[in-house]
Parts: structure tokens; C-alpha cells; sequence
């Protein structure tokens, strides 16, 4: 048994030290004080120390989490690898997960749902690169499939159009058909689905201008022809960029004149 001689509040408002037979023996909050009556000449088993010192580790801890929620809405891992960083107990981290779900401030489900808004609002993603973002910060399987299914179609189209818009602009000096597949290689990165990808690219209108095409190719021509000796080569490398045969050999032959 050992008694209870002073009780000193700290500087910090809400804190007070605990002193046993005339040592300090640890701090407590001000509601910890009233939980469990804490006075002078109470005496404490080590039953009740031990309860006492529990009870201000999970309150801590509580804190700590409510406080780690105060600036954006988190998953339980991200409450739990957070608090497990800060040292605290299984049993504490627990308490406190299960003291944020009663209060509904942590909701997997709600977090999900918000998290997508915000990426729909705020960035070009599609739902694959949406759903592997959840994956990582720890969001149940069955809570982000529901959650992707939920998606509404008209603005994940009107997000893949403006990001496939912006992308063709940054294409204008590739071939009509590599800029296709430059289009088609950037939408499905960002997580859009075929049918996405080719709706988008359809909103667009794009149609091949054939001068246009041809004045591009004999640029690029008179880029890179003093690579090549061997014009099987040159040609070849030609139609790696997206352009045909028949356009080739014409500008070729042009070049020969």
C-alpha cells in the first residue's frame, strides 16, 4: 500500500503529479483525478496503480489519435501504425480504436467515400490508381470495392476527357496514330478502363490533317536521317514513330530531288 501525500498540478493546465509517501510517482490528467476520487491520504494497492497508469495511457493515447484526426480524416491503420510508432500498448491502441469508432470519428467506410470525392475533384485519377491509393493506406478490400463501385460514370468520362485533351496538346509533334497511342498508354497509367479510354479519345474529335502529318514527318526526317547509312533503317525507324509506308517513301523520295 502506499498513500497518497501531495498532488501538484503543472504548468500544463489539466496535468497534476502524483506523489506516494512523499515521492513523485507519476502524472495525471485532471478527469483521471475524478475517475478514480485521487486525494491526499488515499491509499492506492499496486492493483490500482497499475489501473490508474493504464487508464492514463489509453487517455493519452486517445489524445494523441484525436489530435493526429484533427487535421484530415484517417484510416484505422493509419490510427493504429500511428500510435503503435508512438509506443503505445496493443491493448491501449484498441481502447482507443474502438472509443474513435463509437464517436464515429473513425469510419473506414466514410473515409473511402470522401477519399474518392476528393480524388475525383482534385486530380486525373481513374479507379484502378484510386483503389491502389486506398490499398496502401490500409482500407479493407470489400469497404473500397464498395465504394468504387459507387463512382459516377459521367464524371469519371468528364475527368478522362480533360486529362486526354490536355495530353493531346502535349503530343502535337508526334504522328497522328503515336499521339493515339501515347493518348491510350496515358489514360490507362492514370487507372481508366478501356471503355473510358476510348470514349474519351472519341469525345475529342481528332482527325489525321494529312499536310500537317506530312509536314511532321519530314521534320523529323531532317532530324534524325544523318543517323541512318542504311535507309531500310531509317524507314524502319520511321514506322516505329507512327508513320506509313506510303508517307514515308514520299517524303523520301522528296528529299532525294
Amino acid at each position: 500500500m502506499a498513500k497518497i501525500t501531495k498532488i501538484q498540478a503543472q504548468k500544463r493546465k489539466g496535468r497534476y503529479n502524483i506523489f506516494l509517501d512523499g515521492k513523485y510517482a507519476f502524472p495525471v490528467a485532471e478527469q483521471t483525478l475524478i475517475d478514480f476520487r485521487l486525494m491526499n491520504d488515499v491509499e492506492l494497492t499496486d492493483e490500482d496503480i497499475k489501473e490508474i497508469q493504464d487508464s492514463e495511457n489509453i487517455n493519452k493515447a486517445y489524445g494523441d489519435a484525436v489530435n493526429y484526426l484533427s487535421y484530415q480524416l484517417r484510416t484505422k491503420k493509419e490510427i493504429k501504425d500511428y500510435l503503435y510508432k508512438k509506443e503505445y500498448h496493443r491493448d491501449a491502441v484498441d481502447e482507443v480504436i474502438s472509443r474513435l469508432e463509437k464517436l464515429h470519428y473513425l469510419d473506414d467506410a466514410s473515409y473511402a467515400k470522401s477519399f474518392i470525392n476528393t480524388q475525383l475533384r482534385t486530380t486525373a485519377n481513374g479507379p484502378k490508381i484510386i483503389e491502389q491509393k486506398m490499398v496502401k493506406k490500409g482500407v479493407p478490400n470489400n469497404v473500397i470495392q464498395d465504394a468504387i463501385v459507387e463512382i459516377d460514370y459521367d464524371t469519371l468520362l468528364e475527368n478522362a476527357t480533360d486529362f486526354a485533351k490536355k495530353q493531346a496538346r502535349k503530343q502535337s509533334r508526334a504522328s497522328f496514330k503515336q499521339m493515339l497511342t501515347k493518348l491510350r498508354a496515358s489514360l490507362y497509367q492514370k487507372g481508366f478502363d478501356n471503355e473510358i479510354i476510348e470514349t474519351a479519345i472519341k469525345n475529342l474529335d481528332l482527325e489525321p490533317d494529312e499536310d500537317e502529318e506530312l509536314e511532321k514527318l519530314k521534320k523529323l526526317v531532317d532530324k534524325v536521317q544523318h543517323r541512318y547509312d542504311n535507309p531500310t533503317k531509317l524507314i524502319n525507324y520511321l514506322m516505329t514513330k507512327g508513320y506509313h509506308f506510303d508517307e514515308i517513301k514520299k517524303v523520301l523520295s522528296s528529299e532525294e530531288e
